[in-house]
């Protein structure tokens, strides 16, 4: 926008990145038209009358999310209550330049439908990237934000009209992201795809079986010649007739995620990828360990010091599934000739069955991780990666 503006002669008073335009993939910029510029419309003879859109300031990024809510207590004092992450609003003022009314008319309207995202993140929102400084390689201070889409539309609260008749129109709109989190990119260890459906031929065995010979603490105060009074059965705990079972035999792969490059106060979530290759996969199992010390992952893992599994029933061919602890939404992506790329949600189980939980490392840990998937249902072709993630709740 400072490069249209001053070439029209427009005096802006702007220091932009010097290399902005290398971080993001542009060339040097000429002009709206040679450049097809976002709002450039052949169709439309007034959008090469607007010469962009510049930032004047921001408010949402400094402020954290986080609150919390004490419950007072009958007697003095409160129980401070749990600490929760709200959404976060993001308060814009820019500046619109045109090189005349028409012109900014058409701003107006392409900055209104530009703000309300892409047809296909329906409510759930789009992705942001935002430089958090002047970028020099595009990646170290790249920030991502996610769920994001317009709560206040644009609206004009001053134009100013220059001797030539160019118009600068003060525009002020807010967003809101529905995760509160600032994402940086991931880390670059793990980033590899790790083969599985040539992994370690492990079995019979029924990876399940290991958590009912884990040691669980108990209490300590009991008085053993005064037992407590029995408490009535539990109903048993329903479980879902696809969730897989038994023995069997399995691939097993691991992949590992030095701890070295995870900042010392930034906590981290995974992303999983899977891509099953030529066959169906079934009984696919991803199980976490942490690895503080940065070891090579070799050797027998204690599973009863695991952080927790995931456990998928069934992977079509050729399809690839995502775990993506940033929006915490897992997603199958299958190409379907002619149509396209069908996406479907699966079912994502815990540990034995159990209800699924988003994991998070709140300190440089490093992960071991375990793929395993049944042999008769694994591709040779078949990969996985973990992507791990760092978040902070400013930027």
């Amino acid at each position: 926008m400072t490069a249209y503006a001053r070439a029209r002669g427009v005096p802006i008073q702007c220091d932009p990145c010097p290399d902005l335009a290398a971080a993001v993939g542009d060339m040097p910029y000429l002009d709206p038209v040679t450049d097809e510029a976002p709002w450039y419309d052949p169709a439309v003879p007034e959008s090469r009358g607007v010469l962009g859109v510049m930032g004047l300031s921001v408010a949402g990024f400094d402020s954290s999310p986080i609150t919390r809510e004490p419950v007072q207590l009958v007697g003095p004092g409160a129980v401070l209550g749990p600490l929760r992450r709200q959404h976060r609003e993001l308060a814009y003022t820019v500046l619109l330049i045109a090189t005349e009314d028409c012109a900014l008319s058409y701003g107006l309207e392409w900055l209104s439908v530009a703000l309300q995202g892409s047809a296909c993140a329906g409510c759930a929102g789009d992705e942001m990237c935002v430089f958090s400084c002047c970028p020099t390689d595009g990646d170290r201070e790249l920030r991502h934000l996610y769920d994001v889409g317009v709560l206040d539309g644009p609206q004009v609260t001053g134009t100013q009209y220059l001797a030539d008749g160019t118009v600068l129109a003060t525009v002020t709109f807010s967003l809101a992201a529905g995760k509160p989190w600032i994402y940086r990119e991931p880390l670059v260890t793990g980033m590899d795809w790790v083969p599985i459906g040539t992994g370690d031929l492990v079995g019979p065995v029924d990876p399940d079986q290991v958590y009912q010979q884990c040691l669980t603490a108990e209490p300590c105060t009991q008085d053993p010649l005064c037992p407590p009074p029995p408490l009535p059965p539990l109903p048993p705990a329903p479980t879902s007739p696809c969730y897989p079972t038994g023995v069997d035999l399995f691939r097993r792969s691991r992949v590992s995620v030095s701890p070295l490059e995870q900042s010392s106060w930034l906590e981290t979530v995974p992303v999983l990828e899977v891509r099953t290759g030529s066959q169906d996969m079934r009984r696919l199992l991803v199980r976490f360990w942490t690895n503080p010390q940065g070891g090579t992952c070799e050797g027998p893992l204690d599973p009863c010091a695991a952080c927790t599994d995931v456990n998928i029933a069934y992977l079509p061919a050729g399809s690839t599934l995502r775990v993506d602890g940033r929006v915490q939404r897992a997603v199958v992506e299958c190409p379907q000739i002619p149509i396209g790329v069908a996406t479907s949600t699966p079912t994502l189980y815990g540990p034995e069955g159990s209800l699924f939980g988003w994991p998070q490392f709140t300190c440089p840990t490093g992960l071991c991780i375990e793929v395993w998937s049944r042999s008769a249902d694994t591709a040779p072709d078949a990969t996985a990666r973990v992507l791990l993630v760092p978040r902070s709740d400013v930027g």
